[in-house]
């Protein structure tokens, strides 16, 4: 098969060609398709259901909403963690499906399941946008000086997110501060005494006089008059003029009784922007598995659009732009991948000395990209640090370097010339063929699955662009370079097969010293991407306000802004109204946006954090974490937990999980590299419950209904009707002036009994302080708190291992409640599980490919040493360099044992080759070290120097690519060394013992053979 492939590439250039040039065109539209974004989606297939219901505290919303949804939910399909969040007026449910779910069939089966959920009738609950963590692609800020903040606010809701909706590849856009406009009717209960008037029939009245009547229609000749009764309410005006009831004929309106006018509903949040105060926010959010570069310049071309249009006076600010990372880390990752590209050909040139030749090698190098980019395109992998910045130019081209090195070889040697070429041409490729064959199909089995479909094509190609180049005998001249390496390698392995005791047990020292370097080693799950901002949360003491609250909000923008680095500051105090974040009035989140690095007074950012958190020292009560936008997303959706580092307690009383949380939290402070440490206070919400005593109520023939409906308007006021602004809707609601400004005013409050008199709600209900819950947490169908923080200056496997100790030691918990360590830490382990089935299933692999190589158990093992020799490079580079060992670093040991197997599988077969020719042991071993340096050498240390850019790589984006690059590095120079100087000893050793072996049996057969009396 192999041959026929070679014949073929050979025989029909033009036809090899022209499948070339069909490859390189469709490269080039794959890559125009491709997704490309800065991080990876790694969050899971996730429904969201939020549930508003306004004006209940967290023990009701979880009581009637959250456990009645989740009884519904907990039946679905593939469902691998259920979490919710009962807040003030929200319940926020996370459903999270098993990899692979299709989104859109989540997303039906949650909402078939929550319309049979029995909860109150005003209580409707809806499903979250279809975006990503990581789908909040653009932010701006409304802003006028004439326009009032309510239609402001309207305005964004109903007119910019409808636009920007209309942009493919918009999910949703969040509407954040301003408050949600609302038509409020005011009655003044001292106007309801005079008028002998009651709350119920105000409510009933307003409600009746807002509507319109469908009618049939009556003939008018041969035309049909279709009847409309028009009854809607048009203005304020409209409103005062209602009609509640009438005194002795005498009509008495709203008016008589009160006042309409314009305010907002309850508000959940308010938005600052560096020195102003309450705006107004979108944030647009990316439907899931969209391209950013489209969406992206989908959002441009519509503000650009939308700027023309919008009101005088209204300014439209962004701050936040995806593509602003995006063109920063693609930057990071495309100019180490040049650089990379350079060296390569550059080397390629010095070490073959002879420009065509490095010419037909780095020809691999776009054909390579491209037919990947067709495969990714194909799969629907995106283009990204993980999947670009895994590419090294000088791994991509060893298979050609080896067939080419072979070919020259060849060609050199024999002078060959006209049609004789074409004949050692496939010659020389037939002889290497198979190993590389094998070796390709080794390194398709260990690496990246996005990155093997890269290296088969130069195979494929490589003989024809040979015999194109080369009609003519090449030059005998070898690399001054190659001469100059090659002069010191036969001594030295003449030495090491003379004595091989001390090349082996020099192996096995690095190797021990390897092992034991790696055990020192910092563990953690992932580097962390720099995108470049900050993001910080403030959590202010439980159960302050939010118009409490904001001062200390401005304060902190104020503090921020003096800092030199900084070029916006965006808070976001509470939560949006549409309820999907779950952030309480005593929680504030900032954007801080940073100018270019070349701006910077410190060049540290590290650094420029910690000098943010001195500034804040000052402020009583307050907590901060430091993280950043996309991060803080991801570690949300894969934990449920706002944090880097996380342990969830579960239990049943919130009351004892918030002690024993207190508890961990205490043993935690005092443990090296914990910073912004802080749990889940959800004890301690100020609340003022009115207990109705059934029995006075009774006495005066007054329904709690009638009780509650006036606490109601007292306070939030009640939603009786809506009012159409054209295409515009917005709630109509009935409230009582000045009654919910303090307890003494709420306790005056009167009620109407049916015999006209009107009662104060301190004589049908007990007022009593106390403390609630501000925040109900649930995973699992359990409740759950979490103790959260950040890890700085140390590594996340040596904090987390002292931390266990310290928490088992110190934290005794009581029956039925459990903590789970999560967080990066659980990601972490659960990748390391994944890596230790993984590793061992690639390794057998391997060895059964090289077995069928070689159809020699001892060659496959003796091959199978170049694991080791990679290993003892990679962990010393990742030792000296300081680096941890994560998952990059891991995807780096495995990309450079497949390179590592590649040169020792050339080399055995070369010496099994001189072998074939009748060559002693020791003598085919040298030869065959001496035919094999130059592909080995070449090949290796352009893999090295195609590396060495992302190595020493520190800008925006290259703290993915740095722990592979590496190790990569580090192995292929340990790997390329060793196989050259110790893998010839074991084979010469092995095979001096296996002749010895077959030499005695043969003369044991003889000397039987003697004695037979026969």
């Amino acid at each position: 098969m192999i041959a026929r492939v070679v014949a073929f590439a050979l025989h029909q250039r033009f036809i090899t060609l022209a499948l070339a040039l069909l490859l390189t065109a469709g490269g080039i539209v794959s890559f125009h398709r491709l997704p490309i974004e800065a991080y990876p989606d790694v969050a899971d297939v996730e429904v969201d259901v939020i549930t508003l219901w306004p004006g209940h505290a967290a023990e009701e919303v979880e009581r009637y909403i959250t456990i009645q949804l989740e009884k519904e939910i907990n039946g679905i399909a593939d469902v691998t963690f259920l979490r919710s969040f009962s807040n003030f007026g929200l319940s926020n449910i996370k459903i999270l499906f098993a990899d692979g779910t299709d989104n859109y069939w989540s997303r039906q089966q949650v909402l078939e399941r929550i319309t049979q959920a029995d909860i109150p009738a005003d209580a409707k609950p809806q499903l979250g946008p279809l975006a990503s963590p990581i789908g909040e692609v653009y932010r701006y800020t409304l802003e006028s000086r004439t326009m009032p903040l309510v239609d402001l606010k309207a305005y964004q809701d109903w007119v910019l997110e409808r636009e920007f909706r209309k942009v493919p590849g918009v999910a949703d856009v969040v509407s954040w501060g301003g408050g949600i406009k609302q038509y409020q009717v005011t009655v003044d209960p001292e106007r309801l005494r005079a008028y002998n008037v009651t709350l119920k029939q105000v409510f009933d009245a307003v409600a009746a006089n807002n509507a319109n009547a469908g009618g049939s229609y009556i003939r008018e000749g041969q035309y049909a008059l279709m009847v409309r009764g028009i009854g809607l309410v048009q203005s304020t005006e409209d409103l005062e003029n209602v009609v509640v009831t009438s005194l002795k004929g005498t009509p008495v309106r709203v008016r008589d009784i009160g006042r309409a006018g314009i305010g907002h509903a309850i508000r959940f949040g308010i938005l600052g922007r560096d020195h102003d105060d309450d705006l107004v926010q979108g944030i647009v959010l990316m439907r899931k598995g969209e391209n950013p570069d489209a969406v992206i310049a989908g959002v441009r071309a519509k503000v650009h659009e939308l700027r023309k249009t919008l009101p005088a006076g209204v300014v439209m600010r962004p701050y936040y732009s995806r593509d602003r990372l995006v063109r920063t880390t693609v930057t990071t990752v495309m100019r180490n991948l040049v650089e990379g590209a350079g060296l390569v050909i550059v080397l390629l040139s010095l070490f073959f000395y002879n420009l065509r030749a490095a010419l037909i090698v780095a020809l691999t190098i776009p054909l390579s990209l491209l037919f990947a980019f067709v495969f990714m395109d194909l799969r629907g992998v995106p283009a990204n640090l993980l999947s670009l910045g895994a590419i090294d130019f000088g791994i991509i081209v060893d298979g050609a370097v080896i067939m080419t090195e072979n070919i020259l070889r060849h060609l050199s040697e024999r002078k060959v010339t006209g049609p004789r070429v074409l004949h050692e041409v496939q010659h020389a490729a037939l002889e290497v063929a198979r190993p590389l064959t094998f070796a390709v199909m080794i390194i398709m089995t260990v690496y990246v699955p996005i990155l093997t479909f890269q290296r088969i094509e130069g195979r494929l190609f490589q003989p024809m662009a040979v015999t194109f180049f080369f009609r003519h005998p090449p030059s005998e001249r070898e690399s001054p370079l190659l001469r100059w390496l090659r002069r010191p390698y036969v001594p030295a392995l003449r030495f090491c097969l003379r004595r091989p005791v001390v090349p082996i047990a020099v192996t096995a020292g690095m190797f021990a010293l390897a092992l034991l370097a790696f055990t020192f080693l910092g563990k953690e799950f992932l580097p962390e991407l720099d995108e470049g901002d900050i993001w910080l949360r403030v959590k202010f003491p439980i159960g302050i306000s939010l118009e409490d609250a904001n001062p200390y909000v401005h304060d902190i923008r104020e503090r921020l802004l003096t800092f030199p680095e900084v070029r916006v500051v965006v808070s976001q105090l509470g939560a949006p109204d549409d309820g999907t974040d779950i952030n309480g009035p005593d929680t504030a989140e900032f954007y801080i946006g940073l100018k270019p690095r070349g701006e910077w007074r410190v060049r540290d950012k590290e650094r420029l954090i910690e000098g943010m958190g001195a500034r804040f020292s000052d402020i009583p009560g307050i907590t901060t974490n430091f993280s950043q936008p996309i991060k803080d997303n991801v570690d949300e959706a894969l934990a449920g937990v706002k944090g880097e580092m996380a342990i969830k307690l579960y239990g049943r009383d919130v009351f004892e999980l918030e002690r024993i949380g207190r508890q961990i939290t205490d043993v935690l402070r005092d443990i090296r590299g914990v910073t912004d440490l802080d749990y889940d206070h959800l004890v301690g919400q100020p609340q003022l419950q009115i207990v109705v005593d059934r029995k006075a109520a009774a006495r005066y023939g007054i329904n709690i209904q009638d009780i509650q409906g006036a606490l109601e308007a007292a306070t939030r006021g009640r939603v009786v009707s809506q009012v159409f602004e054209g295409e515009r809707r917005f709630d109509l609601a009935v409230r009582l002036a000045g009654s919910g400004e303090s307890l003494m005013m709420l306790q005056h409050l009167t009620v109407s009994a049916p015999s006209g008199e009107r009662i104060p709600v301190a004589q049908l209900a007990e007022f009593t302080k106390t403390e609630g819950l501000s925040q109900v947490q649930r995973e699992g169908s359990q409740r759950r708190i979490a103790i959260k923080w950040s890890v700085r200056e140390r590594d996340m496997g040596g904090m987390v291992a002292e931390a266990m100790k310290k928490v088992d030691a110190a934290v005794k918990l009581p029956e039925d409640y459990h903590i789970v360590w999560s967080g990066r830490f659980e990601d972490q382990q659960r990748a390391l599980a994944r890596l230790y089935i993984i590793v061992p299933l690639v390794i057998f692999i391997i060895f059964i490919l090289l077995f069928g190589t070689f159809q020699s158990i001892g060659d496959a093992l003796l091959i199978m040493l170049n694991l080791p020799f990679a290993l003892i490079g990679g962990t010393l580079a990742l030792f000296l360099s300081g680096t941890h060992f994560n998952i990059s670093a891991a995807v780096g040991y495995v990309a450079v044992f497949g390179v590592s197997v590649l040169n020792g599988v050339v080399l055995v077969s070369s010496i099994r080759q001189a072998r074939g020719d009748g060559v002693g042991v020791l003598d085919a071993v040298v030869r065959g070290c001496t035919l094999r340096f130059r592909p080995i050498v070449v090949s290796g240390i352009v893999a090295v120097i195609g590396f060495i850019p992302a190595a020493l790589s520190h800008g925006i984006g290259s703290e993915i690519q740095r722990p592979l690059a590496r190790v990569v590095v580090g192995g292929l120079i340990s790997s390329s060394i060793l196989t050259l100087l110790v893998l010839p000893v074991v084979y010469a050793l092995i095979a001096e013992r296996s002749e010895h072996r077959e030499a005695t049996q043969t003369r044991s057969a003889a000397g039987e053979g003697v004695g037979d009396p026969r």
